[in-house]
Formats: structure tokens, C-alpha cells, sequence
């Protein structure tokens, strides 16, 4: 089996990635709502780590959506320079953007002999070994994430988890703006600041080089996987279209 790596190579919006997010998620989900007896004609849909930079955008957490203020949001989108919006995963408010690797794995926990806990260290772990390739010392503390030191945040991580699928995964800064913080209490950590690769020290790298790297650490670490494979976007939208006509016979 082979990592699927979708990189998405220009600024996206943050609603489009979540809509291939969510197409690679009803895969598996249909995989899963197949009868016990079709299960092993077809086989598990293989899993998918989908690459981004985001424009400016703040996303809150499911269990924060209830609280968050229309005031709060209009903060937020600074003017219209930003865009707001909710997401599924777990935690707090966090900020996506250029200059930011955002990783969403999808896949099915049981296909890697995951649970949700050791899912959650896996991409940590991704993160870590990523960092180090590029001579910095990720790790993790009693906080969400990966840091530099104990109040320096390289990466955010964040789950959602559907009848054993995951999705959404980490957000990896690596020459960003990081003043886009400042605008938040990131993932709800007062006194923390966020840094990057690029404040680390590391110079030259492109968010595309990173991308790679991190999938290549992802397949590293997964179990059941061989190797990175590349795909193009189109190939995610032909799922989507036939899923759908075949849901119209």
C-alpha cells in the first residue's frame, strides 16, 4: 500500500481543501458502509495525505463553534483581509496561512493498527522527524502540538475521527508571517508565542520542499505502507464524480 501525497501547489482557499478533505473522507466512509460480505472484494481505500498553504484564515475547533461571538468573528476577519471559518477537528482557535504546511491525513485507524491516541502521536511524530531533517529539535510537552522550547510552537495538531476515519492533522509553520497570531490566543495557550522553520534558522526552504519531507516521514511511519505516491487533484475529483453518478443509477 502507498501514501497518497496530494499537494496543492498555488494558495488555496480553505474551503476548497476541505471539500477534497471531504471527498477523500466519504471514500473510506463508503468502504465502511459496505456489507460484511463485499468487504474483502474491495479494499480499503488507500490513505491520503493532502498538502496545502491556505490563504489567511482562522479556524475554531467543534466544541469552541458554540461559543464564539459574531464580534469575535468580525475580529477575526480583519477587515476582510482574513477569512473565518469552522472546523471539526478538536482544539481552539488556530490560523492557517501562506507560509504554513497544512496536512490533512485521511485514513482509516484500523488499515495501520492505530487508535486515536497513537494516531495523534504519529503525525506528532511525522512533525518531529520532519524538524529534524532540517536540523531542528521538535518535541512535545504537556501541550497539543509540537514545540522548540517550552513556550515556542512550531505545530498545531488537530483530529476529527468518523467511524474510525481521521482526518484534518497538522499545521506546520515554516516561513510565515507569524504576526497573524497575535491576533488570537493560539489553541487557547496564554503567554505561548508560535515560531517557524524559518525563525529556527532554516533558510531556503519552500513550503513544497517541506511537503515532501513530510510525507515521506508520514510513510515512514505508518504501518502497512510501502512508499509516497503522488496523485493530481483531478484524480480526488474523478472519486467525486463517479461516487456521485453512481449514487444516481
Amino acid at each position: 500500500m502507498h501514501l497518497r501525497h496530494l499537494h496543492l501547489s498555488s494558495i488555496t482557499p480553505y474551503s476548497h481543501a476541505s471539500h477534497l478533505q471531504a471527498i477523500l473522507v466519504r471514500r473510506h466512509l463508503d468502504h465502511k458502509a459496505l456489507t460484511l460480505p463485499l468487504r474483502p472484494s474491495a479494499p480499503v481505500p488507500p490513505p491520503t495525505l493532502l498538502t496545502f498553504q491556505a490563504h489567511p484564515t482562522y479556524t475554531c475547533g467543534r466544541r469552541e463553534i458554540p461559543t464564539i461571538t459574531q464580534e469575535q468573528i468580525t475580529y477575526l476577519r480583519a477587515g476582510g483581509t482574513a477569512e473565518f471559518h469552522p472546523a471539526l477537528r478538536g482544539g481552539q482557535t488556530t490560523y492557517h496561512g501562506p507560509g504554513q504546511l497544512t496536512g490533512y491525513v485521511i485514513l482509516s485507524l484500523e488499515a495501520h493498527g492505530l487508535k486515536p491516541a497513537t494516531f495523534v502521536r504519529f503525525l506528532e511524530t511525522s512533525v518531529i522527524d520532519t524538524c529534524k531533517r532540517y536540523g531542528v529539535t521538535g518535541f512535545t510537552t504537556e501541550n497539543p502540538g509540537v514545540w522548540t522550547s517550552q513556550e515556542d510552537k512550531i505545530a498545531s495538531v488537530g483530529i476529527h475521527l468518523r467511524r474510525n476515519v481521521a482526518s484534518h492533522g497538522v499545521g506546520l509553520n515554516v516561513t510565515m508571517d507569524l504576526k497573524w497570531f497575535d491576533r488570537i490566543v493560539a489553541c487557547g495557550l496564554v503567554g505561548k508565542r508560535a515560531t517557524s522553520l524559518q525563525k529556527e534558522g532554516v533558510a531556503g526552504v519552500s513550503v513544497e520542499d517541506v511537503a515532501e519531507v513530510l510525507a515521506q516521514c508520514m510513510a515512514e511511519g505508518l504501518e502497512n505502507v510501502e512508499a509516497v505516491e503522488n496523485i493530481i487533484e483531478e484524480e480526488v475529483l474523478s472519486w467525486h464524480n463517479e461516487a456521485r453518478e453512481g449514487a444516481l443509477r
